[in-house]
């Protein structure tokens, strides 16, 4: 557990990602798309064409999957048009079996947190509650809310609302911190990779749950 009996919190909370576990799919190629239409159709198809190309160049490993993302998030920085359709198509995305399991604890009076390596700004407007996220912006590097950082922020967000953590709902080995801190509480995966369950399993991670 995150040291519930040194900080004296008292309310549970079910600490969800986003990515594969609340959506299914992930959310940048969604928004990434979005904005590969709304380029098109305003005629940007050169910069259209160079956002794929930066897709390409990442899947032959030429450059980080930070980069990409940056560079991404860079070229479709917020925009109305972008986000009203990401919203629309991510929301129809949503896990159901996920929803229904934080609506459940809501009843049962957890406090329900969404952290996610998602750009804050889109986050928002498919998630209403609380949340911690990478904040980005273009004129500086992105310091992704993933592993180790995602844990920190989770830490800070359950300190500060006398919450400890109960329940940890992600589908990758990414979330492995996390999910080590929860030793004592309930982890679920959903729809976790071969590779996911057995780095769980090598690292004595315990696993209640596995959601498809």
């Amino acid at each position: 557990m995150v040291d519930r009996c040194l900080i004296n919190n008292t309310t549970p909370a079910i600490v969800v990602d986003l990515d594969g576990t609340l959506v299914r799919g992930n959310t940048l190629i969604i928004y990434l798309m979005c904005g590969l239409r709304h380029l098109l159709s305003s005629g940007h198809v050169l910069s259209a064409i160079k956002l794929i190309m930066t897709v390409v160049k990442r899947q032959l490993r030429v450059i980080s999957h930070e980069t990409m993302k940056q560079t991404i998030l860079s070229a479709l920085s917020p925009h109305t048009a972008i986000l009203d359709t990401f919203r629309r198509k991510a929301t129809k995305r949503q896990n159901r079996d996920v929803t229904y399991l934080i609506e459940a604890q809501q009843r049962a009076g957890h406090r329900v947190l969404l952290a996610t390596a998602a750009p804050a700004f889109y986050v928002r407007t498919i998630w209403p509650g609380d949340f911690v996220a990478t904040d980005f912006s273009i004129d500086r590097l992105m310091l992704e809310c993933r592993g180790d950082e995602k844990l920190k922020k989770v830490k800070q967000w359950l300190d500060s609302n006398g919450c400890y953590l109960d329940t940890v709902v992600t589908d990758h080995f990414d979330d492995a911190p996390l999910l080590k801190a929860n030793a004592g509480g309930t982890n679920i995966l959903v729809n976790p990779d071969r590779k996911t369950l057995i780095a769980c399993q090598k690292a004595g991670i315990n696993i209640s749950a596995v959601y498809h």
